[in-house]
């Protein structure tokens, strides 16, 4: 209990204070207190991997405002930039930024430079310092403090976050270096070159599946369960990085084992019974109560304890930076039945009635985050995206096989059900593995709006095969923009190397071992 009292303080210290990355690692060299004090006991170890989790839920800087240039980016603020604004389901709205600003840093008109503060990496790579140290110095704390016996769960707890960050940055700028020992001293080489997506992809894997093996696979308070990784939230990421892993190879053979994969890791978490859809009418108590019965991972906040909150609803909502373009509207029409997750919801009786969650037909905004107590969650992943998951890797494991079509379908009809909220909802009934992609990801689209997915899985869907079907990203992106931004859009969009982001210029500059992405030499 004491342990556990400790973690949730660190965790409402960190979040109400809003701290940074900065606070923590900006201050170097790191000496004595920092290496020979501070890992002595199960309390440090505690911290340090609370810390962890604080840094991936961070809403602290903010790029809106002064010069965009010169302001960090928060994780988060990172996971909508890369995430969402590049595809299709969310735009920058121009009446919130200085024209300047848009013209710069706006990130959804796939002219990013190497100048723009959208290309900055440098809070991921404090969070990865810190599970660095953590992975170094969690094992010796035994020796001071006999006391300790949870070295196993938090050194998997350290393994997954460095995994989960390198995954952010692997499918954002496909090679950066990789680092896996602390920064301790000054006369440390900190020069590190890039190194292939596969070479990240691997450590990924390692670190994820030695994760997997270490966390436990449940926590006694419901909140650790969906806020701190365990075994489950290790397999989920894992079915993501093995979807990612089929897409990257030409090798049949490679390529069923890791779709084999993606299947087992699903139904481990599937057959686990510890997630389910909760009903369509409280869809929207997901972002803003958080902990529901269907988050796999989220961050964490609640401002009725130590008033902690965050930057969500003031991003997203009335007073927004992010729309949402008008062919959004087209996922939702073609049915006339309301769906709980679109801008025109069940009106009631039945099924009962809903409130707008996905985006305001009139505003434009994003809902989900739209919590009064500026408490909303961030969920990295839901049960829903486990289902379709698992029906992307059988539509491909089996390719065009019509038992696994339709096992495939019954998947996302049950995403559906809850959707509709009645029996009589329309039901997806693809008969190639080629119609199976365009309904997951209409189907992504709907559920997963504005939660920092859209560009990663429109990248992943047409990078596979050799890029066969390039369209499925081209298209959906074009149909998002005027002509006139379709005609200069167009033309980078074709060419698969401008789908990864360039390394920053102050990177390249205090480091000249790095290479710029080739796109934009």
């Amino acid at each position: 209990m004491r342990k556990k009292n400790i973690l949730i303080i660190i965790i409402c210290f960190w979040a109400a204070n809003f701290m940074s990355c900065d606070d923590i690692l900006d201050v170097e060299p790191q000496g004595k207190l920092t290496f020979e004090q501070f890992w002595q006991s199960n309390e440090h170890a505690v911290a340090a991997i609370a810390g962890l989790y604080s840094y991936l839920g961070s809403t602290a800087h903010d790029l809106k405002t002064a010069n965009m240039s010169a302001t960090a980016i928060s994780p988060v603020e990172s996971y909508v930039y890369w995430g969402d604004l590049r595809g299709d389901l969310l735009a920058v709205n121009p009446g919130k930024y200085a024209a300047d600003q848009v013209n710069k840093e706006n990130i959804d008109n796939l002219n990013t430079a190497p100048g723009d503060v959208t290309t900055k990496f440098t809070q991921f790579y404090k969070i990865i310092n810190q599970a660095n140290q953590a992975i170094k110095y969690i094992p010796g704390i035994k020796s001071k403090d006999p006391a300790f016996t949870d070295e196993k769960e938090l050194m998997g707890e350290a393994y997954f976050v460095r995994g989960f960050v390198y995954f952010w940055l692997a499918r954002t700028f496909r090679e950066v270096p990789l680092v896996l020992v602390p920064s301790e001293s000054d006369v440390q080489d900190y020069n590190q070159p890039k190194v292939t997506m596969d070479a990240l992809f691997d450590q990924i894997e390692s670190d994820l599946e030695t994760a997997k093996t270490s966390l436990p696979v449940w926590y006694d308070n419901q909140v650790y369960s969906r806020c701190r990784a365990t075994r489950y939230t290790a397999m989920a990421v894992l079915a993501d990085v093995y979807l990612w892993r089929a897409s990257l190879t030409n090798d049949a053979g490679v390529k069923s084992t890791y779709y084999d994969k993606v299947i087992s890791n699903c139904n481990d978490i599937i057959d686990s019974r510890k997630y389910v859809l909760i009903p369509g009418v409280n869809y929207g108590s997901i972002f803003t109560q958080g902990t529901s019965d269907e988050t796999i991972f989220e961050s964490y906040a609640n401002s009725l304890l130590n008033n902690q909150r965050n930057n969500l609803r003031s991003w997203f909502t009335a007073t927004g930076f992010w729309l949402v373009p008008n062919n959004v509207d087209e996922l939702f029409s073609y049915t006339t039945l309301a769906d709980y997750r679109s801008a025109v919801p069940p009106a009631g009786p039945v099924p009962e009635k809903g409130a707008v969650v996905s985006y305001s037909p009139s505003s434009r905004y994003i809902a989900k985050y739209s919590s009064n107590t500026n408490d909303a969650r961030w969920i990295y992943y839901r049960y829903p995206e486990i289902l379709l998951m698992k029906a992307e890797a059988l539509a491909h494991r089996y390719e065009d096989h019509p038992d696994r079509l339709a096992e495939a379908a019954d998947l996302i009809n049950t995403i559906r059900s809850r959707a509709y909220g009645i029996s009589s909802y329309p039901k997806v009934m693809p008969s190639t593995t080629y119609e199976m992609d365009n309904a997951i990801l209409d189907e992504r689209a709907r559920e997963l709006i504005g939660e920092g997915k859209r560009w990663f899985e429109l990248v992943r869907f047409a990078t596979r095969d050799n890029f066969r079907h390039k369209e499925l990203l081209v298209d959906r992106v074009l149909a998002s923009v005027s002509g006139v931004q379709q005609l200069t859009l167009a033309p980078r969009l074709v060419n698969q190397e401008s789908w990864y982001l360039p390394l920053n210029a102050d990177a390249l500059a205090s480091n000249p071992k790095l290479e710029q992405n080739p796109y934009y030499n």
